[in-house]
């Protein structure tokens, strides 16, 4: 039902009507007396002139409108929201995913009729309309229940036309959005039927490969491949290494029921130089669920000759001996120390100047203090900012006031300092377990493990990100979180800088694995694998160049978008925003050739979509006013495994979580009929009285407007031929 009243926005209506009756009040004493005098008509003519340009100019003022007014009544409806991504096509032991489905799907409609509208969600959602059950296919490359949840949410602002959703789905979301915030924020009961086997099938995959960055053409170099397995027979396998598809190396591994992870180490000396693909591949094995998952690959930057790096300390101190130790670990870098003395001076001599012209990175430990010299810290800032990469770890008697040569190099401010020192631990995220840096053995253990690493000290310094700089780890005081950052990153262009502000890390190589080792657990060194990570990721020696074209990521998985990103630099390393930056792309796709977009500050990024599985390398080539001003090029890999088809089991937590948290429930496919009743009985499905208001405004209207001043106009005018103007 539909109706309309005149309103206004301005004040209410009493108060108009006697602003109005004072108008008359005044207009009628106005032409009470005259001169000359008027007759009684023409007195009520010019009372009534003036009272209506009043009225008209009043009422402007009160900004008149039309509320149109709508009443109705509306069921909320049942949205039905399929996963139709390639997960839900595995057969398992439950028996085939996608038939049963179909099923759920065509049992669904007949039991809620008209009442329900049947949805399509993989990394998107869409209406299906009245697409027959059987014509329906699961070709998603990944799964995003929280969009879906969203998505149908949404449009119930429309018309509140959404009470309730049915997921009938596996569970298994892998987007980064959080499913379970997203429906508790919704107000939509979330129920759901869950599709997929509960228990892991048979199989085994190669999970990780460990391998430096970086290898020495010559220079033995040990790869670390972690193999897990579900429900398989006791059984010997064979894993396979390869270098660029050739086998290397072969070992026999044990599996044994009860043991479901296991690492082998192969020791590979690369034989040439330039990036080389290394790979693990686990033999087949007759009954395992897939044999997709079988290979990992990595990419291996080998060179003829060792990486260099300068640390350069304060004072000695057993950080310095452990980080050298660490380092040294790596046979393809070679180290070079200064420590200083009392005063400016080094136990080493004076630092060459020659001495940081070919070096990878430099590290500094508790550098500066109050006696460095100025000269020598303006000597480290100027080859940074040239390219070469740094590494911070200050001491109790660093000086931070000194600082100020590396300010747009390092990926900190401080805000303040003080000597006076406490215990933190790390506080790693999940989200930053996965930075490279900190990436220990690559499995959802990595953030515990740093999470209970042995305490390490740090002054009273309070610092914030700089521009650009990411923070990997905040500090924790005892059992309280602080937003203080501990580890920090930062890549500018060319130029890459890391902080860890704190010392005393020897502490985690002398305390962190006692605790594992003491239950018989595997160890990591926690210490050795974090700097070999910081080392590779700082390595710029085949980045410090004015132009660098990437890929996003060395690996994809089937179906996953390829990225690329490239900074441009001139002669002074100063971004260029006008360049055009083309890559041309070979492989199992054919050939593909692309025009990265600018996004200012000399950066450029383009996603050219999925590509067929296999081995891709790139070429890029940078112009800027029609001179070719540099090139670059990079390798890349797309697998044959999605992470759909990865998804081996129903993830029946999230499906029971989003329906506890949501008043719902969540079965399976034989207690379809009762969540029939239930989401019928839901009382948020029960009819709503609404009122929709529209409003237009009239006070803009021209013939107002045009009212008022005609009335005044045509007043002066009567007025003037009657002598009283």
């Amino acid at each position: 039902m539909e109706h309309f009243r005149f309103d206004l926005a301005a004040g209410p209506w009493w108060m108009y009507m006697l602003l109005v009756l004072a108008a008359i009040t005044l207009a009628a004493i106005t032409y009470s007396r005259t001169n000359p005098p008027l007759s009684t008509p023409w007195r009520m003519m010019f009372v009534s002139l003036r009272t209506v340009g009043l009225a008209c100019l009043l009422l402007l003022l009160f900004e008149p409108l039309i509320r149109l007014v709508r009443s109705e009544t509306t069921t909320p409806r049942v949205a039905i929201a399929l996963d139709v991504s390639r997960s839900m096509t595995i057969t398992d032991l439950s028996g085939d995913r996608a038939g049963l489905a179909r099923n759920i799907v065509q049992t669904l409609r007949d039991g809620f009729g008209d009442d329900a509208e049947l949805f399509f969600f993989d990394e998107g959602l869409r209406e299906a309309g009245d697409a027959p059950s059987d014509s329906i296919r699961f070709t998603g490359f990944r799964t995003n229940i929280a969009h879906a949840i969203s998505g149908i949410s949404n449009r119930s602002l429309d018309a509140a036309s959404y009470g309730a959703v049915i997921l009938v789905s596996d569970g298994n979301h892998n987007a980064e959005d959080v499913p379970v915030h997203v429906a508790e924020r919704s107000g939509m009961g979330v129920y759901s039927i869950g599709i997929g086997d509960t228990v892991p099938p048979k199989d085994i995959h190669a999970a990780s490969i460990l391998v430096n960055g970086i290898a020495v053409v010559g220079e033995p170099l040990p790869v670390t491949v972690e193999i897990l397995q579900t429900n398989m027979e006791d059984q010997d396998v064979d894993v396979i290494f390869e270098d660029n598809s050739k086998e290397v190396g072969r070992e026999r591994i044990s599996l044994r029921r009860g043991i479901g992870k296991q690492s082998i180490t192969f020791v590979w000396t690369p034989s040439a130089d330039g990036i080389r693909k290394v790979s693990a591949r686990v033999a087949p094995v007759q009954g395992e669920f897939t044999q997709r998952n079988n290979l990992v690959q990595d990419f291996v930057s080998v060179r003829k000759d060792k990486r260099r790096v300068v640390i350069i300390a304060g004072s000695p101190s057993p950080d310095v001996t452990f980080i050298k130790t660490a380092l040294a670990h790596d046979p393809s870098v070679t180290i070079q120390t200064f420590v200083q003395k009392q005063g400016a001076e080094f136990y080493e001599g004076a630092l060459p100047a020659n001495a940081l012209d070919d070096v990878e990175a430099v590290v500094l430990i508790g550098y500066p203090t109050q006696s460095s010299s100025r000269d020598v810290i303006e000597r480290i800032a100027s080859a940074c900012a040239k390219g070469r990469s740094l590494m911070f770890i200050p001491s109790l008697q660093t000086d931070y006031t000194k600082l100020g040569p590396f300010e747009k190099i390092l990926p900190f401010r401080v805000g303040g300092s003080r000597p006076q020192e406490f215990l933190v631990t790390p506080d790693v995220s999940r989200g930053a377990s996965a930075d490279p840096i900190i990436k220990l053995s690559g499995t959802e253990s990595d953030m515990a493990v740093w999470n209970n690493l042995p305490p390490i000290y740090r002054t009273e310094t309070f610092v914030e990100p700089a521009p650009g700089a990411v923070t990997l780890a905040t500090i924790r005081v005892g059992n309280a979180p602080l937003d203080e950052p501990l580890l920090m990153k930062r890549e500018d262009g060319n130029i890459r800088s890391l902080a860890l502000l704190g010392y005393g890390i020897y502490r985690w190589k002398l305390m962190g694995d006692g605790p594992s080792a003491s239950r018989g657990g595997a160890v990591t060194d926690v210490l050795q694998t974090f700097m070999g990570n910081s080392l590779k990721w700082l390595s710029v020696r085949d980045d410090a160049k004015r132009i660098r074209i990437r890929s996003t990521h060395p690996f994809y998985a089937a179906g996953e978008h390829v990225g690329f990103n490239a900074s441009v630099q001139d002669q002074t390393f100063a971004p260029v925003d006008d360049a055009e930056v083309r890559v041309v792309v070979e492989g199992a796709s054919g050939r593909r050739d692309v025009i990265l977009t600018g996004q200012g500050n000399g950066r450029y990024g383009f996603d050219i979509g999925s590509l067929a599985p296999g081995d891709y390398s790139y070429n890029g080539v940078v112009t800027s006013r029609g001179i070719q001003i540099g090139v670059d090029k990079g390798r890349f890999t797309v697998g044959d495994l999605g992470i759909e088809e990865s998804a081996s089991t129903r993830n029946i937590s999230l499906l029971q979580t989003l329906a506890l948290r949501t008043g719902a429930m969540a079965v399976s496919a034989p207690s379809i009929n009762e969540l029939i009743a239930a989401v019928k009985a839901d009382p948020r499905l029960r009819p709503v009285a609404r009122t929709h208001e529209r409003e237009f405004p009239l006070y803009h209207l021209p013939w107002l407007i045009m009212a008022g001043i005609g009335a005044f106009a045509l007043e002066w005018f009567l007025r003037k031929r009657r002598g009283l103007v």
